[in-house]
């Protein structure tokens, strides 16, 4: 899904959709690869963020804030450098 590159916002967001639509006890696996992707700054939140308010989908921006309070203390570390 993400491995080892830089992904688009829009392709992200397209992810985003789908952890959004899928069963909390399902979503694991585009979980763990969304969070990868944020922690090894693989995406830019800020165009991300910009993309969800432009289209107005709070819905959304919510399931993000979610994983990111999840992923939260490896982001405030700095993230891990490849």
């Amino acid at each position: 899904m993400f491995e080892n590159q830089v992904q688009e916002p829009k392709a992200f967001v397209e992810v985003l959709r789908q952890f959004h639509a899928t069963p909390a006890e399902a979503r694991g696996e585009l979980a763990n690869a969304m969070s990868d992707a944020i922690i090894h700054k693989r995406v830019d939140l800020a165009e991300v963020r910009q993309l969800l308010i432009d289209a107005g989908d709070q819905g959304l921006m919510d399931s993000l804030d979610q994983l990111l309070d999840l992923i939260e203390p490896y982001i405030e570390e700095g993230g891990v450098e490849e």
